[in-house]
């Protein structure tokens, strides 16, 4: 009888860790669409979308970061929503790379910096809210679009 008891046990407390594990991470989402545009930074790709005025979001994170974590899904949802956005992301290790964090000015690891072509158009940090990314992306393709039109 005490094993059933310990196999009880087991499954109750497995059950709990899924649920916190879903709980800061959330469920598993396909993140295909964020994978085919998303890169590691890379100098001569940056300066390439640059001079091409190419709509440009550089993703810091950290690999142990919950809200990092969140804001990749919003991310990977947000290209699932608008397989056609121009914007190509680029992605930068907040750990790894001090000399980047310093140049873009993130303040911490959740830091997200778009820029249409070589201007920074909008920044934002401990950005988990789907919305607001959204609206901020879309936006920033509103406006690329209409700057492409006067040319």
């Amino acid at each position: 009888m005490n094993w059933f008891k310990s196999i009880i046990a087991l499954i109750i407390v497995a059950v709990v860790g899924i649920g916190f594990w879903l709980m800061i991470f959330g469920a598993p989402i396909d993140d295909s669409a964020l994978n085919r545009r998303m890169e590691t930074f890379n100098e001569e790709a940056f300066r390439t979308a640059q001079a091409n005025n190419d709509l440009i979001l550089i993703n810091f994170h950290q690999r142990w970061c919950p809200d990092c974590i969140q804001q990749k899904r919003v991310l990977a949802r947000y290209f699932i929503d608008f397989p056609q956005s121009p914007v190509k992301v680029f992605e930068v290790d907040f750990d790894a790379e001090a000399e980047l964090v310093e140049r873009f000015r993130a303040e911490d690891a959740t830091s997200l910096v778009l820029y249409r072509g070589e201007d920074r158009i909008w920044y934002g940090y401990q950005q988990t809210n789907t919305a607001n990314i959204y609206s901020a992306l879309q936006e920033a393709e509103y406006h690329s679009r209409l700057f492409a039109e006067d040319d």
